[in-house]
């Protein structure tokens, strides 16, 4: 059987193998749509809230109508006591609470510090910030209001406040690519390259483990462990699955689910070929070293880990010491930086460089030890 044939049999063997079909053949797919979906809306939107109207003043409850009208803020509960917007929190009837202090109308008339309060729930951050964004905002502009009317009352010249309080700021923040800060811009094409990594690791355990515990072995798979050089075909298979998905996600997968992509299209090839270089290392050396398709499904486990030690969720700067050297180890921390910057960010060939040698590193290691295992199971298939 030539090099060619063991080639085209380790993907039609890998694809269509009852065992593999639907790792190898549906799993990417499937959870690309999967993930996508919850962040179509790509804003968050009606959360649970209860408004806790402490001040009782004509200004309050004007504060809390412009409150209600905020996209974020889905008013359940109104009261003004705080106890029966704690109970409702304990019972989930409210995600988030907003409490407006006692002396809300008085402070703000003078120009004090005023006091409006947002509890949330710790599990759920996003929903907490969220609420928040939308609460400074309204209160930001409700002291502007105040403040204007206290100058002109002054005697300040009204059209002379009006102009100042239209100023611009003199600050404003705007991400590269996700420009409608949608939650589906920032998460999914992090998730995207993590389900590759988790498909390849699974599939390539359970086809080269399974293959590698056959009690009777295929022609196909002897002449593939005859030798170093017979197994290269193998593993090149693996990896030109791995490319292809990896590719169909980044391009089409993302591009259907209308988000930006390839926006410097020859960085983000150069990151996917040394990303998935680095995973199919990793998945052949655990394959050869475990011996068994057995261990293969313990890796999904790894996928939500993988997500947050990429850097892109939470600043590695801000990791645990210990922590680092494990995620180093993992393809898709230096893979979804770099394909990230690349693809969605339009970051430039030298600007992942580091990335992409730290992949490449990966690549080298794994490699040498898949390498050492390839070399022991020969010699002991020779030896039987």
């Amino acid at each position: 059987m030539s090099a060619w044939k063991v080639f085209l049999e380790t993907i039609r063997r890998s694809v269509l193998s009852h065992d593999s079909f639907m790792i190898f053949a549906i799993a990417s797919l499937f959870y690309l749509v999967f993930y996508a979906l919850p962040y179509d809306n790509q804003v968050i939107v009606k959360i649970p809230t209860a408004i806790v109207d402490m001040d009782q003043s004509r200004l309050s409850q004007n504060f809390t109508e412009r409150l209600k009208s905020a996209p974020s803020v889905n008013a359940v509960l109104q009261t003004s006591d705080l106890e029966v917007a704690k109970a409702a929190f304990k019972h989930s009837d409210v995600d988030v609470i907003i409490t407006i202090a006692e002396n809300f109308s008085r402070d703000i008339l003078r120009g004090e510090q005023t006091v409006v309060t947002v509890f949330s729930n710790g599990a759920l951050p996003v929903k907490g910030r969220a609420v928040t964004a939308s609460v400074l905002a309204i209160t930001a502009e409700e002291n502007i209001t105040q403040a204007a009317s206290r100058l002109v009352g002054q005697g300040l010249n009204p059209i002379l406040v009006k102009k100042m309080a239209m100023s611009p700021s003199a600050f404003s923040s705007q991400d590269l690519f996700n420009n409608i800060s949608g939650y589906g811009y920032y998460t999914v094409p992090v998730v995207g390259i993590v389900i590759v990594q988790a498909v390849m690791l699974f599939g390539i355990g359970i086809a080269l483990g399974g293959w590698l515990a056959e009690a009777k072995q295929t022609p196909f798979f002897t002449q593939a462990m005859s030798s170093v050089k017979a197994f290269i075909p193998v593993a090149l298979a693996f990896w030109v699955i791995s490319l292809f998905w990896s590719f169909f996600i980044e391009g089409m997968g993302l591009s259907i689910l209308t988000m930006p992509t390839l926006i410097n299209p020859l960085a983000t090839v150069v990151a996917i070929i040394a990303f998935t270089l680095a995973l199919c290392a990793l998945a052949i050396f655990l394959a050869l070293w475990m011996n068994t398709n057995r261990y293969a499904a313990g890796l999904v486990l790894a996928s939500a880990p993988s997500v947050f030690l990429s850097g892109l969720v939470f600043p590695m700067e801000n990791f645990a010491t210990w922590t680092l050297p494990f995620a180093w180890m993992i393809p898709t921390t230096p893979g979804c930086q770099a394909i990230v910057f690349a693809s969605q960010e339009g970051a430039a060939l030298i600007d992942i460089l580091p990335q992409i040698g730290c992949n490449l590193l990966q690549a080298a290691v794994y490699g040498s030890l898949a390498y050492y295992w390839l070399k022991k199971r020969i010699a002991e298939r020779k030896a039987d």
